[in-house]
């Protein structure tokens, strides 16, 4: 049978169109018709089953229901802050008080001239300092400057006539790779403002007629006690690090940007046994520190230092800074520090307190995001004593300083230079005296791999001036630190 289509747009077609769209908007509203005659019975069931709302349906039912409300608030923050502190307790317990951190510094090293050492004799007819003939042995140069690693050793100190040295590296003028240092830095909170530090170092050398020469070096051993509970005031006792300048924050290889210590640092980054104080005050801005010690603040490998004393005087030691931030100038977390540094005490080895050494500096740093300068200016005195005997070195130290900057290019790759100088006179009775005038030119390149290896690579020029000629005296070294 054949059934006729409608046009669409005949108006019986139409109609239907328009009835549809109705019923499909009529629909869900039917659907909901039952719950809307319901909800009159359900607010009254609801209202008959609840105790706390009157019958009469007054005004003083919200303020009767509020107290109970506002206590079941209370309630439950006072459960949440307790869950809170009871967790926060577990936390802090599971976290052991004990921590580590250390490195292991490798290198490879290439003297350039004079056996690795940095020092030639002054003796024959033609004297440069015939001034000093009266000394047995006349050295001039720094005996010190050919270092290879962050430790401040040398590649070979040389072959002194009467002059019985600890040679650790010994390497008479060759190129080799060296296994510099292992560090071992324990810490441990013996309580909440006692701090428990050390550092031990593991030196691998060469021994000899069936003996190791491998040696251990404790340079740390202290109790940090927070006085204040921002942690900015501290106390210290023990083996602790040296309050002179601002060398001594990076004598260890995985806080120097660069592989050698400045020529002066041997005057100022070597640990002191005895008390010390510092504090941070007005907001950072102001930095004292103090310490009262046996010994000063050189190194222990040099001719001044000695952690026991044969004497009764004490080192005093001091340094303040102001500490400026700089971010309107460059970047918010620069900062301009300024100090200025002091020690005066018996001298080191010495039997009696007649003698006194003393040191005083100046330092600046700026510490940006990725650029760092750094400066430190020394002078200081010792008389020693008259008789080599004895053991107690005397000391003339002219102004001696360095400027260093270090530049961190990109996130792996950063460069630094350095300039500095050391102008001293150290002598030993009658017996030796060692002239040094001695100006040096560093750079380096400065190579993060990952947050836990670094590559370093270093030449160092050494040249002399102020009578004293120049001898081929240069190295270039490397190291590779892997710390934790």
């Amino acid at each position: 049978m054949n059934v006729e289509r409608e046009s669409p747009q005949s108006p019986r077609h139409r109609r239907r169109v328009a009835i549809g769209r109705a019923m499909s908007m009529v629909a869900p509203i039917a659907a909901l018709a039952p719950l809307f005659a319901a909800a009159p019975a359900l607010a009254q069931e609801e209202r008959s089953q609840a105790p706390s709302l009157p019958d009469s349906g007054g005004d003083e039912a919200p303020a009767a229901a509020a107290p109970d409300r506002l206590q079941m608030l209370e309630e439950r923050m006072n459960e949440l802050n307790l869950q809170l502190r009871q967790s926060e307790e577990l936390r802090q317990k599971s976290i052991s008080p004990l921590s580590w951190n250390g490195y292991v510094d490798f290198g490879f090293f290439v003297p350039l001239g004079n056996g690795g050492a940095g020092w030639v004799r002054d003796t024959g007819p033609m004297r440069q300092f015939p001034q000093y003939a009266n000394y047995s042995w006349t050295f001039l140069g720094d005996i010190l400057s050919t270092a290879v690693n962050t430790r401040g050793e040398v590649a070979d100190l040389g072959d002194a006539p009467d002059a019985p040295r600890f040679d650790s590296i010994n390497s008479d003028g060759a190129y080799g790779f060296i296994l510099n240092e292992i560090n071992l830095r324990p810490r441990f909170q013996l309580s909440e403002r006692a701090i428990l530090r050390a550092s031990v170092n593991f030196v691998p050398r060469t021994g000899s007629d069936f003996a190791l020469g491998d040696f251990v070096d404790a340079d740390l051993g202290e109790l940090e006690y927070l006085v204040t509970p921002d942690g900015k005031t501290s106390v210290f006792v023990g083996k602790t690090m040296p309050v002179f300048g601002i060398e001594y924050k990076q004598r260890k290889s995985d806080q120097r940007y660069g592989i050698t210590p400045s020529l002066i640092a041997r005057y100022t980054t070597g640990s002191q046994l005895g008390l010390k104080v510092r504090s941070k005050l007005a907001d950072d801005w102001l930095i004292l520190a103090a310490s009262v010690t046996n010994n000063s603040s050189t190194i222990e490998m040099f001719h001044f230092y000695s952690e026991i004393d044969k004497n009764d005087s004490k080192f005093l030691n001091g340094r303040a800074a102001v500490s400026i931030p700089v971010g309107r100038l460059y970047r918010a977390d620069d900062r301009l520090e300024l100090g200025v540094s002091g020690e005066y005490g018996g001298q080191d080895r010495a039997n009696d307190n007649a003698g006194k050494m003393w040191l005083a500096g100046l330092d600046l740093q700026y510490l940006g995001v990725n650029f760092a300068i750094r400066g430190q200016l020394i002078e200081g005195r010792s008389p020693g004593h008259p008789d080599a005997a004895d053991g107690v070195w005397g000391l003339h130290l002219n102004p001696s300083g360095y400027l260093e900057l270090e530049w961190q290019l990109l996130a792996q790759f950063g460069i630094y230079a350095r300039i500095e100088n050391r102008d001293a006179i150290v002598t030993l009775g009658s017996e030796r005296i060692y002239v040094t005038k001695e100006w040096r030119v560093t750079a380096g390149v400065h190579v993060v791999v990952n947050s836990h290896i670094v590559v370093k690579g270093e030449y160092l020029h050494n040249d002399e001036y102020g009578g004293i000629n120049e001898f081929d005296n240069d190295v270039a070294t490397s190291s590779l630190v892997l710390f934790f």
